[in-house]
């Protein structure tokens, strides 16, 4: 079973900024019988890990939270969430799954290639030592972020810049997960691992609210309009009622086209 265990990260040390101190109070208000651990510089220690320490030596904040989201629930068991998740519901229904994860609300598209989506490394859960993160894991062995130190380099010949959703998916597959079917179903993998559709962990498509347990906000993005950032854009509520009303202003010209 999963434990009841949130684990999250903030190497910085700086204040949280606003939008994410709403965001992480949304966990405690939806899960308040949950355990909440901070993985922090000084707690990367225990990790003793070449390429997250050195991500954070270049303030590859993000790049060193890859490692340790799968360090903390290999280890601890429990989920990872990242700071900017806005939570709905609590994940009780998910624990017995040996491991849970969502589908990704964007599919790629690559030219000449098949359409695939990712999973949601923000937000994941697993028993402790469970076996596909322990796989994931493996990858960062004896692996450096660092290639090169000439600064003229641009950022992608300089670091390992591998992200976890590509990485979670190409191992998937090995678990039965098949990258390609770009249908929003569930599909349930070998050793327990439930891949969910991209409305329980990821964007909701604002169709309905019904299955949404959490939103990832991605707070790195903001909208281009004054003062406006991605959760505001993202009003669940908002959004469900202004895609009932495109669909309705749909119809209603179909019925017009038609008289």
């Amino acid at each position: 079973m999963i434990p009841k265990i949130i684990h999250y990260s903030w190497f910085s040390g700086e204040p949280y900024p606003q939008f994410l101190k709403e965001c992480m109070d949304t966990w405690k208000k939806v899960l308040p019988d949950y355990e909440f651990v901070l993985w922090d510089a000084g707690k990367l220690a225990e990790c003793n890990n070449v390429f997250a320490n050195e991500a954070v030596s270049v303030g590859k904040w993000a790049f060193a939270a890859d490692f340790v989201r799968l360090y903390a629930v290999f280890h601890y068991g429990g989920i990872w969430l990242d700071t900017d998740i806005d939570m709905f519901k609590p994940f009780d229904p998910f624990l017995n799954d040996g491991m849970f994860i969502g589908r990704e609300y964007y599919v790629h598209k690559e030219q000449g290639k098949e359409d695939y989506v990712t999973l949601t490394s923000h937000c994941f859960g697993a028993e402790k030592h469970h076996p596909f993160i322990k796989e994931c894991l493996e990858f960062y062995e004896n692996r450096h972020f660092i290639r090169s130190h000439n600064e003229r380099l641009p950022q992608e010949l300089r670091y390992d810049m591998t992200i976890i959703p590509m990485l979670q998916m190409r191992l998937a597959e090995n678990y039965g997960f098949d990258s390609r079917d770009c249908v929003n179903s569930m599909q349930v993998l070998s050793n327990g691992i439930h891949v969910y559709p991209y409305q329980y962990f990821d964007q909701p498509g604002y169709t309905s609210m019904k299955d949404v347990v959490c939103i990832h906000r991605v707070a790195q993005s903001w909208n281009k309009k004054a003062g406006m950032t991605v959760r505001d854009v993202t009003n669940p509520k908002k959004k469900t009622l202004g895609y009932r009303k495109m669909k309705l202003q749909e119809k209603l010209a179909e019925w017009i086209m038609n008289l």
